[in-house]
C-alpha cells in the first residue's frame, strides 16, 4: 500500500509539468489527476486487506507465542525455580509476549511500508538526477553508521532498565501474592517504602536510557536537517535555474524530499525502537532460557509422561544414595542411604533439621536427579522423575490454586474425574462435611493459595487429592506438624484412611504420628543411624530414644 503513496511525488511532478506546458496538456493533466486519486484509493484498499490479514494471522500468533513461553517455563526442572525469582519470571513472560505482539504489529504496519517507501524514494531521487540520488544515499549511509555508535549506550542502559524494572515488577507480584503476611505483621507502609526504594533504581536506569536516546536523536537530526535536506535542495534549485532539470522534475524532487523528511523520522524512530525492543527481548530471554531456542508449537506435550510408565508391585529400594545440591557440590546432604520399602509397608523417617529428610523427599519426587547410587523399583533401575508414576504426595504446607474446591481435589488426576469420585475422596478425607457448609460447596473458589480455608481444611483437601490419585506409594512430609490438636486428630484419621492399602514414607517432627508405622528410620547428618519399630528403638536408648525424651508437646526440639 505504501508503494501507492511513494509514487505520489512522481505524479505531482508530471501533473505540474503538463499544467505548465504551453499550451496546457489537458489530457495529461487529467491522466495524472486520475492517477493521484487512484493511488489514494488503492492505498486505502490495500490497508483494509492488511487489517484483515492481521486479524486472521497475526493476532493469534502472539497468544501462541505466550503459550509456548509458558510451556517452556512450567516444564523447567525444580532447580530452575530455586535459582530464580518467580515474580521476575512472570514479569518477563509478560514482557516477551508484549514485545512479540508489538513486533509483529510493527512489521505489518510500519517496517514493510517504510522499506518500500525508502526504496521508492531513492529510485525517484535518482530518476530526477544522479547527483541527488548519490548525495541522498551517502547521507543515509553515513547517518546509519553514526547511528549505530550513537545508539550503543542507549541499548546498554535499556537492557539495564529492563532488568531492574522486571525485578521491581516481580517484587510487586511477590508482595501482593503474600498479602496475608503483610496484613498479619501490619507491613503495608514497609512494603510501600520498599517499592519507593526499588523505583529509585528503576527511575535512574530509565533516565540514563533516555539521556542516550536524546544523544542518538541529536546525531540523527544533524544528518537530516543540516546535511541531506539543505544540500539536496540547494543543489536541485541550482540545477533548475541553470536549466539542467525541468519544473516537473524540481516539483518531483521537492515532493519526494518533503515526503522523505516526514518519513525519515518515523524510519529512524522505528529502527531505534526495534533495537531497544531487541535489547529488552534479549535481556528477558537470557534470564528465562539462556541460549536455548524455545519451541512455541501450540501443543500440550507432557514431557514426564513421554517416558514409559513404571509400576510398584513388590518393593522400592534406595541403593547407596548420596547427594549434594548442584550449587554446593562439596557439601554432601545424603551419604550412602540404603533403604528397602516393601509394598504396603509404612515407614516413618525422623531426625533433626538438616539431617537429610526433606532432601530425600525432593529426590523421590524428582526435583533433583541423584548423583550417586540407584533407585530400583521391583528390581528395575528407574530415574527419580519416573517415580511420580507411583507416588501420591501430601506436603506439610498445602498451597491450593485460586480455583474451585473440585478443581483442586481433581488436580493430580490427568483424566476427567466425575463429581461423584471427587465427593467420595472428600468424604474419605473428612473434607465433605466442611465443604457442604461453604456457599457454592465444591464450586467455591478457595482464594489465592487457598487463603479462604483454614490450614486443617487445606490439608484435608490435599489428602482428598492424594486419595483420588490412588498411587501405591504415599509420601507424607510432616503432614500434621503445623496443626493444632483438634485438626491433627482429624487429619491423622484421614491419613489413616488414605494409607490403608499403600506403602508410606512419612517424614515426621511430631513423633506421636509414628505409633502406627511398621518401621522407623532415624537420619542424622545425611546417614541412616538407626531403624526398627518404635518399641525396639526406645529399648535401644539410642538417638530415637533421645529425640523421644526431648520432644516438647509431641514435637522434636532442635
Amino acid at each position: 500500500s505504501d508503494t501507492m503513496l511513494a509514487l505520489i511525488p512522481v505524479f505531482i511532478g508530471r501533473l505540474v509539468e503538463a499544467a505548465s506546458a504551453d499550451p496546457v496538456a489537458t489530457s495529461d493533466v487529467w491522466r495524472y489527476v486520475i492517477l493521484l486519486i487512484a493511488s489514494s484509493s488503492l492505498h486505502d484498499l490495500a490497508w483494509r486487506a492488511s487489517e484483515f490479514s492481521y486479524l486472521k494471522l497475526l493476532i493469534p500468533l502472539s497468544f501462541t507465542y505466550e503459550n509456548g513461553l509458558f510451556k517452556e517455563v512450567v516444564q523447567k526442572p525444580y532447580p530452575y525455580y530455586v535459582g530464580k525469582f518467580t515474580g521476575k519470571i512472570a514479569s518477563y513472560v509478560t514482557t516477551l509476549r508484549k514485545e512479540f505482539e508489538d513486533l509483529t504489529e510493527k512489521i505489518l504496519w510500519e517496517y514493510v511500508g517504510l522499506f518500500v517507501s525508502a526504496v521508492a524514494l531513492t529510485s525517484i531521487l535518482f530518476s530526477v538526477n544522479t547527483a541527488t540520488g548519490v548525495v541522498f544515499v551517502s547521507g543515509v549511509v553515513l547517518m546509519a553508521i553514526a547511528g549505530k555508535f550513537a545508539i550503543k549506550n542507549n541499548l546498554i542502559y535499556e537492557a539495564a532498565y529492563t532488568d531492574v524494572d522486571s525485578t521491581k515488577n516481580g517484587k510487586i507480584i511477590d508482595a501482593i501474592s503474600n498479602f496475608v503476611s503483610i496484613k498479619s505483621f501490619a507491613k503495608e507502609l514497609s512494603e510501600y517504602t520498599r517499592l519507593v526504594r526499588e523505583q529509585k533504581a528503576v527511575l535512574k536506569a530509565r533516565r540514563q536510557s533516555f539521556i542516550w536516546a536524546v544523544v542518538f536523536w541529536a546525531v540523527m537530526s544533524v544528518f537530516v536537517r543540516h546535511i541531506i535536506w539543505p544540500v539536496t535542495i540547494v543543489m536541485n534549485v541550482h540545477f533548475f535555474l541553470n536549466g539542467t532539470i525541468s519544473i516537473g522534475e524540481l516539483t518531483t524532487f521537492l515532493s519526494a524530499i518533503v515526503l522523505f523528511s516526514n518519513q525519515i523520522w518515523e524510519f529512524i524512530w522505528e529502527i531505534s525502537q526495534f533495537s531497544l525492543r531487541a535489547a529488552r527481548i534479549e535481556e528477558a530471554h537470557l534470564y528465562l532460557f539462556g541460549s536455548q531456542v524455545i519451541d512455541i508449537a501450540d501443543d500440550a506435550e507432557d514431557r514426564h509422561h513421554a517416558s514409559k510408565p513404571v509400576s510398584f508391585a513388590k518393593n522400592l529400594h534406595l541403593k547407596n544414595i548420596s547427594f549434594a545440591y548442584p550449587d554446593q557440590p562439596d557439601q554432601g546432604v545424603l551419604d550412602g542411604i540404603d533403604l528397602d520399602i516393601k509394598k504396603g509397608e509404612k515407614i516413618g523417617i525422623v531426625g533433626r533439621s538438616g539431617s537429610g529428610k526433606t532432601t530425600l523427599v525432593k529426590l523421590l519426587l524428582g526435583y533433583y536427579q541423584i548423583t550417586d547410587g540407584e533407585i530400583l523399583l521391583d528390581g528395575q533401575v528407574v530415574q527419580s522423575d519416573e517415580l511420580l508414576d507411583v507416588i501420591s504426595y501430601v506436603p506439610q504446607d498445602t498451597t491450593l490454586f485460586n480455583r474451585s474446591i473440585a478443581e483442586n481435589i481433581a488436580y493430580a488426576v490427568d483424566e476427567h474425574v466425575s463429581q461423584e469420585a471427587i465427593e467420595q475422596a472428600a468424604k474419605e478425607s473428612l473434607s465433605h462435611e466442611f465443604v457442604e457448609k461453604i456457599p457454592k460447596q465444591y464450586e467455591a473458589i478457595v482464594g489465592e493459595r487457598g487463603v479462604k480455608l483454614s490450614t486443617g481444611q487445606r490439608q484435608r483437601l490435599s489428602i482428598a487429592r492424594a486419595m483420588l490419585q490412588d498411587k501405591p506409594l504415599l509420601i507424607l512430609d510432616e503432614a500434621t506438624s503445623a496443626l493444632d490438636s483438634e485438626n491433627e486428630a482429624l487429619v491423622q484419621q484421614s491419613l489413616e484412611n488414605l494409607w490403608e492399602d499403600r506403602a508410606v514414607i512419612s517424614i515426621a517432627h511430631r513423633l506421636s504420628t509414628l505409633k502406627k508405622m511398621d518401621r522407623i528410620v532415624v537420619f542424622d547428618k545425611g546417614k541412616i543411624i538407626e531403624q526398627g519399630t518404635i518399641n525396639q528403638l526406645l529399648k535401644q536408648k539410642g538417638a530415637f530414644y533421645e529425640l523421644w525424651n526431648h520432644q516438647v508437646n509431641g514435637m522434636i526440639i532442635e
